[in-house]
């Protein structure tokens, strides 16, 4: 028996009070809480119950009176909303803690967030002694709270095939299935370690419109085309993208209570697939004046670009993250066959972070033929070990050396090859793979997630160390990715000033950020003195022409990739897609450690994934973000 299913029946039988509508959600929850013994039954306001689990109640006048029909009860449940949370651009999901009912709304909260919070606070004001527990659901696909972006997509994938969006970044966002919701009343229902707590509850996949287009194709069927249009055009005729306005507050955290009292999101692929079958079964009438306006501006624009044919999806559990040199589109995750054979060590990957490999992978630069299961930098868990001595053990969690050759003479994956795993061939975007033992580092267990940072911070360190002894002045650096913040570390332990810039100014408490022209002048002007070390994270010509004519005679600029131009005199290195060895991996690992006793890395790590190319994907979570967000 599934040991959380036997610590549910090992629960005592609860009586359970449902107040909400008939809908899927409920009954899943008839259902879950069947299986757990406990009867569920419909508010009258005579029956005692146990649990109360209030889904009706929009506002303070109707939660007041829904908890004063329902008389004494054991355990109060209300469904608030992810409307509590400001609908503002954002990189980092929201955590419950990141909430306080009590403070003042911001001048721009809106009349939704408005009423979400009120709705809680009032719960928390009348409850006295009354044992309660607040879950704050992503929007539920196919419910009261669906953004209609499922609907939206799916009428478009049926007329034509073809998607439009706008250029520019597009939010991210999570949603919950009604199975999902329904999990997690039945998970906290009459359970002590839920008292006075707050949840969210969203499923685990990361969405964007892209990705939820291309989850709609797979599930469809369909081939798919996309293409973008200038914002300007796209807002000047008047377009807009369903949920836009809520979809930023819908990027929430996991809770990690739910997690811990046994609660298991649904499938997000299996479930997309699923809803965009049901979409189709049931389409809504389209404005067909919006799908014309929206092809006739792609037109005006020739910009389109054709997506993957739909791929064969399997019940596994094994998924693989693919992409093709130079085709952003093609990225797509996707069910693979279970392995059933495969060579010790087997390993299953637990976190994976693109970076600037992946990024310059699909962009094109480097000459690859064929489709690569993409991603060098992950965290992994091994499975198995061959009976072979070996200082690992199953369960541990170990990072890969992704650089090839490892310098292991015997090392089946290199074989004399030079490259980076995930370029050169076959990566980590991976459920379940194998890999040589002489590519595993242990990860130490105090650092977590945070070492998906040092494979990063290796490739810089091997570049900048030996610039950073050589003189005592400023170093500038260029972007606002989470290397940037690795590099900025780096300064401040060399004894070095760190300046950070880019094309515009930017507000930050650790990282202020300033534009590089208007510094340019004052810096001609004799204000301070010169850089001799400048580091481009960007990848923009102008950044790097603008920091090679900052620098002093023979400085040196270190950048991911060559730069178009720079001034006469000064030196450019290019630095590593990955740790170059084993040695710089573990080296960076220490450097961590140390770091981590008086700086909070977890700060650097997020789901967001910092590549400039137009498309989003439904991905495992986390990656490393940029460490400057969006200000609200």
């Amino acid at each position: 028996m599934n040991p959380s299913l036997r610590r549910k029946k090992e629960r005592a039988t609860l009586r359970v009070r449902h107040l909400g509508p008939e809908d899927a959600c409920a009954v899943h929850l008839r259902t879950q809480l069947a299986e757990q013994g406990h009867a569920i039954s419909e508010l009258d306001g005579t029956a005692p119950c146990d649990v109360l689990i209030d889904r009706t109640s929009t506002s303070p006048a109707e939660l007041r009176a829904a908890f004063l029909a329902a008389g004494p009860v054991a355990h109060y449940v209300l469904v608030s909303s992810f409307r509590v949370y400001p609908a503002v651009p954002r990189l980092a999901p929201w955590r419950e803690d990141e909430l306080t009912q009590v403070s003042d709304l911001a001048p721009w909260s809106d009349a939704g967030m408005v009423q979400a919070r009120a709705l809680e606070r009032e719960l928390r004001l009348i409850a006295g002694k009354t044992p309660f527990t607040i879950l704050r659901p992503a929007p539920l696909e196919g419910g009261e709270t669906d953004l209609g972006i499922t609907n939206w997509a799916v009428e478009r994938v049926l007329e034509g095939e073809l998607l439009v969006l706008p250029e520019g970044e597009l939010p991210s966002y999570r949603i919950c299935s009604p199975l999902d919701l329904a999990n997690a009343l039945a998970t906290v229902a009459g359970r002590k370690e839920a008292f006075g707590q707050t949840c969210n509850v969203v499923n685990q996949g990361l969405l964007g419109y892209w990705g939820h287009a291309a989850l709609i194709r797979d599930g469809l069927g369909k081939h798919l085309h996309f293409g973008y249009v200038g914002a300007g055009r796209w807002r000047a005729a008047g377009l807009q993208l369903p949920g836009i306005t809520l979809v930023p507050a819908a990027l929430m955290a996991v809770s990690p209570l739910l997690l811990n009292l046994g609660w298991e999101p649904q499938d997000p692929i299996e479930f997309m697939h699923q809803r965009a079958r049901e979409a189709a079964e049931n389409r809504d009438p389209v404005a067909g004046q919006t799908l014309a306006l929206e092809r006739r501006l792609l037109a005006e624009t020739e910009v389109r670009t054709r997506m993957p044919a739909p791929r064969a999806q399997h019940a596994s559990r094994q998924w693989k993250l693919s992409a093709w040199a130079g085709q952003p589109a093609s990225l797509s995750l996707t069910r693979q066959p279970e392995p059933h054979a495969m060579p010790n060590p087997l390993v299953k990957v637990r976190a994976l972070a693109l970076q600037a490999a992946e990024e310059r992978f699909l962009r094109g630069e480097y000459p690859q033929v064929g489709e690569r299961a993409i991603g060098h930098n992950a965290i992994l868990e091994i499975l198995r070990l061959p009976p072979d001595e070996t200082d690992l053990r199953v369960g541990q969690q170990v990072l890969p050396v992704s650089a090839m050759p490892c310098h292991e003479p015997a090392c089946r994956l290199c074989g004399g090859h030079h490259g980076v795993l995930g370029i050169g061939c076959d990566g980590y975007g991976l459920g379940v793979c194998t890999t040589p033992l002489g590519h595993l580092v242990p990860v130490p267990a105090n650092l977590g997630q945070i070492a998906l940072l040092a494979d990063a911070l290796a490739s810089l360190i091997a570049a900048l160390d030996e610039a950073l002894k050589a003189d005592n002045t400023p170093v500038w650096i260029a972007g606002r990715t989470v290397e940037a913040a690795l590099v900025s570390y780096l300064v401040q332990d060399a004894g070095r000033h760190a300046v950070h810039v880019d094309r515009r100014d930017w507000g930050h408490e650790e990282f202020p950020v300033t534009a590089i022209d208007p510094l340019l002048e004052r810096l001609n002007q004799g204000e301070f003195t010169r850089p001799g070390l400048a580091v481009d994270l960007t990848g923009c010509a102008e950044v790097s022409w603008s920091l090679s004519h900052a620098l002093a005679k023979g400085g040196h600029l270190f950048v991911r990739r060559r730069p178009p131009g720079i001034a006469h005199g000064i030196h450019w290195h290019e630095m590593h897609a990955a740790a170059p060895s084993r040695a710089a991996l573990e080296n960076a690992l220490e450097r961590l450690q140390q770091w981590a006793k008086f700086r909070n890395l977890a700060k650097r790590i997020g789901p967001a994934v910092p590549l400039d190319c137009y498309w989003d994907a439904l991905l495992p979570a986390p990656f490393c973000q940029p460490y400057l967000e969006e200000a609200a």
